[in-house]
């Protein structure tokens, strides 16, 4: 990718090794995606001995070349006794590197115009470099090839040394390797691995008054950087990504372009998570913002690359909201900042579309919403957020039955352990802010305790009481699914910290919350799901029979009892409250349907799947323990939520389709 003339040419470093045709597919469809035309990939002498390796280049170099500039990295590791070798192992034969380069350019040089020479012994500033043989063996071999492949009209780059780039240039200067070399290579990982980092700008500065001494012209590229996301800190790896596109650098190579899998063997946890995605194929937030528009799109949401949050000296603490970008904590953090209270949105971004929500918020009252990006599963960064709160709502989660079940690990350090990581950081404080949680009705499993009736198309209770008042928090704990479990663990645990150590903490065990700023799936958030898809005229697939009934809560409703809670937390602490529309706002999955076809003069398609574990085929909620509480109850009824959640879904696609429209002008 070029972009303006003070910016470096980026480009993406994967190894790719033989049998990974698939895996190279998936890397030029990200590539194309971010707009990236600039790859550096490892061609190794031991790949290349191995059965298949041939064939394997054969096929590798010319995919690679019909969608972007390849930079083969040659590594030279002979074998011996049959055992592949350690690619940075000590080269023992000049002629036998040349030879090998020659083969490559030979067969394959019409797919690339530059050559990386990397073989880089592994401390060559301890040895005596005027006698030390594997010193004077190194500088021939590098030496040797890069003079031969300049003759073979390719241009050099000498590969990297690491944080003491320049002492390594400044000696293949003295040993005259550089009158050879067209690109010095350097490289580092501040954040990650580099513990002293003095920044981009002063390395290279270093790197170019050695160069100027010695009468190089030769460019200074960036050919490996990158930051591990293993903290769940993807804010940093923002950052450090912005930092190395301000280098004053020809080219920046990024590592890497998906994580590896936890079976890769790596000894040192922190070399699984670089990628731009990670390693179940889910997008992280670098990846989403290049999608949207390159470099351009991360440069001009600068708030994102702020390692902590800036309060401007006011002197009002924030309320704390975790998740506070997702659909909820957008809402809520709206009507807080309305009010004059300052906001910390505490987000990890995870979720498709939810920087958006972030990015409005800034624009609608600016400096009152700061944001955090960073992760619950963060205990450090998270306490640190806690400590300047006023107040938190906890709403960040892994809100996904499917993605349990899938992932029920994550789903539990998200959802438990995060939600403990929470609980310590408050219990720490002398002055405990008040929390107010948001729960789930899944911490009461399938409910097959409920007698059923079919009344046309939705159950409903056989018992009238609960027919006409919904479940109460008095029906028993049954917790179905990964998802189930880990709700239900967070939610009992806030319960008992708020019993045993006395923190004013208060439980909402909601239904179905729906209105403006919903990006719904089909996991969660059905009901904008039902009106997108309807939208986009695709089938909406139900599960089971279409008669379950739930009862729905408008947004805005829900704010309401959300500030209540914290208003009233003296008397509420310790308690767990049923919330959602009643029984007054009540819809099955088939009725909801028909009245999207009413909205849209056309009835959506449908096709079916089986029930899944855990579906519930009724649930109202019974809220009169709260309303008694607090005299809350819902205002905003079901037909009208709807339709207001239609027209912000048609207002919302128009200025979306508006902005494409400009920005392809």
């Amino acid at each position: 990718m070029s972009g303006p003339s003070n910016r470096p040419v980026f480009g993406l470093l994967e190894w790719l090794r033989p049998g990974e045709e698939e895996r190279v597919e998936r890397l030029l469809e990200d590539l194309k995606a971010i707009g990236a035309t600039e790859l550096r990939t490892g061609i190794s002498w031991a790949d290349w001995h191995t059965a298949g390796g041939q064939e394997w280049y054969a096929w590798l170099l010319p995919t690679l070349a019909k969608k972007v500039d390849v930079l083969p990295c040659f590594h030279y590791t002979p074998p011996t006794l049959g055992i592949a070798p350690n690619i940075c192992s000590p080269p023992r034969d000049p002629k036998q590197y040349a030879d090998f380069l020659d083969v490559f350019i030979t067969r394959f040089g019409e797919h690339f115009e530059w050559v990386e020479l990397w073989n880089k012994p592994k401390n060559p500033l301890e040895w005596d470099t005027t006698l030390d043989p594997n010193w004077l063996i190194f500088c021939q071999m590098v030496g040797g090839a890069a003079h031969w492949a300049q003759k073979r009209g390719k241009k050099t780059v000498l590969g990297a040394s690491g944080p003491m780039d320049s002492q390594w240039v400044a000696l293949m200067c003295e040993r005259g390797v550089l009158k050879y070399i067209d690109a010095v290579g350097i490289h580092g990982y501040p954040g990650t691995f580099e513990f002293w980092w003095d920044g981009w700008k002063s390395k290279i500065a270093r790197i170019r008054n050695v160069l100027l001494q010695h009468g190089s012209n030769a460019e200074i590229w960036i050919t490996e950087t990158g930051y591990s996301t293993w903290r769940h800190d993807e804010q940093a790896q923002i950052s450090a990504f912005v930092n190395a596109m301000a280098a004053p650098a020809e080219r920046v190579y990024w590592y890497a372009a998906h994580d590896l899998e936890p079976s890769a063997g790596c000894a040192d946890e922190r070399e699984l998570h670089f990628g731009l995605r990670r390693s179940d194929g889910s997008e992280k937030l670098l990846l989403r913002l290049l999608n949207q528009g390159g470099v351009e799109a991360i440069e001009k949401s600068q708030w994102l690359t702020d390692a902590q949050p800036k309060l401007n000296g006011r002197r009002k603490r924030p309320v704390l909201i975790t998740g506070g970008s997702g659909f909820v904590g957008c809402n809520l953090a709206d009507r807080l900042c309305a009010n004059g209270e300052p906001v910390l949105l505490y987000d990890n971004l995870s979720r498709a579309g939810v920087e958006q929500n972030a990015a409005w918020l800034r624009e609608q009252h600016g400096d009152l919403v700061q944001v955090q990006v960073a992760d619950i599963r963060d205990a450090r960064t998270l306490t640190e957020a806690v400590q300047g709160a006023s107040a938190v709502y906890h709403l960040a989660a892994q809100v996904a039955v499917t993605s349990s079940l899938t992932g029920p690990i994550n789903d539990f350090e998200i959802n438990a352990r995060g939600t403990l990581n929470l609980l310590e950081a408050v219990r720490g404080m002398s002055n405990p802010p008040p929390v107010i949680f948001t729960s789930t009705n899944k911490v009461y499993g399938s409910l097959d305790d409920v007698e059923l009736r079919l009344n046309a198309n939705r159950y409903e209770p056989v018992d009238e009481r609960t027919r006409d008042g919904g479940i109460p928090e008095t029906q028993p704990l049954e917790f179905y699914s990964p998802y189930g479990c880990s709700k239900g663990a967070a939610d009992q645990y806030i319960v008992d910290y708020a019993r045993t150590f006395g923190l004013p903490a208060v439980v909402f065990r909601m239904s179905c919350i729906y209105g403006p700023h919903q990006f719904g799936t089909e996991d969660q958030g059905w009901v904008a799901h039902f009106l997108i898809q309807a939208m986009n005229k695709r089938p909406i697939t139900l599960y089971g029979d279409g008669k379950q009934v739930r009862d729905v809560l408008f947004v805005e409703d829900l704010v309401d009892a959300l500030l209540l809670a914290r208003k009233n937390i003296r008397t509420l602490s310790g308690q767990v409250f049923n919330l959602g529309g009643g029984p007054q706002n009540t819809t099955s999955l088939l009725e909801l349907l028909d009245w999207i076809g009413e909205l849209d003069a056309e009835n959506p398609r449908i096709s079916w799947g089986n029930w899944r574990p855990g579906d519930q085929r009724y649930y109202v909620s019974n809220f009169s323990k709260f309303q008694t509480a607090t005299g809350w109850k819902p205002k905003v009824g079901m037909q009208e939520g709807v339709q207001r959640l239609h027209a912000w879904l048609r207002e919302f696609r128009a200025a979306a389709a508006a902005r494409e429209s400009l920005a392809t002008a």
